[in-house]
């Protein structure tokens, strides 16, 4: 593998050089998932990651072009930092990818904003913002272009127009390209695709269609990409692939995995936040995830108040890590998340039961303690891609002795719901956090074992779809597209 083109840095400079622990490693899924795959950069070889530098002390760090070699624990990874103008950042990234597509790509099953008053409506993007999205998108494909690699793997939906930029461009390699999101239901999707919007959706994704690979989460991602290609972009069928004008462009599901040793490892040893005292009389449910109006918080917060007003007993811990502050969807989130989350606390109270709920960004080593104290993790994403926090929950969990082991719980509409269907008895359920009476009675469920806690059938199955797994998969089928 020579070049990862992905959205955002592997890390951030929060400090100039030769000062200790400035620098901030970037989160979520798709660096968790890359991460593991990434091949040491011997002088002449290895992975180049290219990335937006957008940390305050960047530039501080990097050569005329960009170029800096981060130490990471495979080993030197040579990285290139691309700066944009303020004003071409906030209109690719806050107004089309976060506006408009973030929300968008999520109605996979329910039309959201109409089901949740805090949802967002996907905000069609104005010529400015679309044209800074292309920029964007062009100076990435730029330093692709630029660079001599063969294999260039390109990451989710804020870059989706470089695949097709690369093959204008004359690349000479081989591109793949992998969402991390869901793909959205056109059916769904319709209220928020107006003309003027629906040409937009359509040129994105004609840019995916560049590229040699499409790499989805599930197959259902898979057959909704399929059709998209086909009503908008004028694709025609072959098999599971498609023919795009004279390309043939192979699209395939490769769900997203975690670095299952890296994990084991820290686990057993991790501390719990001094906010979490543990009752050893109270089974203890964990709730852990970025405040982000994808992922099911207030339904999670009202499952678990009505779950207690219903006469179950147990501890609550939820920490839901900022994002994006300062925008209007969010706060709007956030009102409903106090809003429940208040409800809960004073049934808990009166109960004399611990509840914590918390804006607070916890220390990895934290998460960790939580997901392998828990007796229910309880995950309720209204849509996801994959969501790996069920997955480090099994590995977290398997620490444990297998009869003192909990439950996980997945939104029904997470990738990870797919992925692991029929593990149903081993420890990871997936309901409907939609349906507020199925989300209380999953809970009470989960808190007397019920179909089964995390089985080592569970744990071994993430082993072996490991993010090395899905990297080997995903670029073994590219070689061979």
């Amino acid at each position: 593998m020579d070049l990862i083109l992905a959205n955002r840095a592997l890390l951030d400079h929060h400090a100039p050089p030769g000062v200790v622990g400035g620098a901030s490693p970037a989160a979520g899924g798709l660096v968790e998932a890359v991460r593991p795959v990434l091949v040491p950069w011997d002088g002449a070889r290895g992975t180049t990651w290219i990335g937006a530098g957008r940390g305050p002390h960047d530039r501080a760090w990097t050569d005329e072009r960009g170029f800096e070699l981060l130490e990471t624990p495979a080993g030197p990874i040579r990285h290139q930092r691309l700066y944009f103008p303020e004003a071409d950042w906030r209109g690719h990234y806050a107004e089309v990818a976060n506006g408009f597509f973030w929300p968008l790509l999520h109605l996979v099953r329910v039309d959201l904003p109409e089901a949740r008053p805090y949802y967002p409506v996907p905000e069609p993007p104005g010529e400015a913002a679309w044209g800074a999205f292309e920029r964007v998108n062009r100076a990435f494909a730029g330093a692709a272009l630029a660079s001599d690699g063969g294999v260039c793997w390109v990451h989710d939906y804020q870059l989706a127009l470089v695949p097709a930029m690369l093959r204008e461009g004359g690349f000479e390699g081989r591109t793949g390209f992998f969402l991390h999101t869901p793909f959205p239901s056109l059916a769904v999707a319709e209220p928020s695709l107006p003309p003027p919007a629906r040409e937009r959706f359509a040129a994105w994704l004609a840019g995916i269609l560049g590229a040699d690979l499409v790499g989805v989460q599930t197959e259902a991602d898979a057959d909704r990409l399929r059709e998209a290609a086909e009503r908008l972009c004028g694709a025609r069928p072959e098999g599971p692939d498609l023919r795009v004008g004279g390309c043939l462009v192979r699209i395939a599901a490769f769900p997203a995995g975690i670095d299952t040793e890296s994990l084991a490892r820290q686990a057993p040893a991790a501390s719990l936040p001094a906010a979490v005292p543990l009752d050893p009389a109270l089974p203890l449910v964990v709730g852990l995830e970025r405040a982000d109006y994808t992922k099911g918080v207030p339904e999670r917060l009202a499952a678990v108040g009505a779950a207690l007003e219903g006469g179950a007993r147990f501890a609550y811990a939820g920490f839901s890590a900022p994002t994006r502050p300062g925008v209007p969807a969010y706060d709007a989130l956030q009102a409903e998340c106090d809003r429940w989350a208040e409800e809960a606390a004073g049934i808990a109270a009166g109960l004399g039961l611990p509840f914590v709920q918390s804006r607070e960004a916890l220390a990895w080593s934290e998460v960790l303690a939580l997901l392998r104290e828990a007796a229910v993790v309880f995950t309720a994403s209204l849509a996801d891609g994959m969501n790996l926090v069920p997955l480090q929950a099994a590995i977290a969990q398997a620490s444990r002795p297998a009869p003192e082991r909990g439950v996980v719980l997945a939104g029904r509409d997470a990738g990870v719901a797919a992925a692991y269907a029929g593990f149903e008895a081993d420890g990871l359920v997936p309901f409907d956090p939609l349906d507020a009476d199925a989300a209380r009675r999953v809970l009470r469920a989960a808190l007397e074992g019920r179909p089964g806690r995390v089985s080592d059938r569970l744990v071994a199955a993430v082993r072996e779809r490991d993010a090395h797994a899905w990297g080997r998969n995903f670029l073994g089928a590219l070689g061979a597209a």
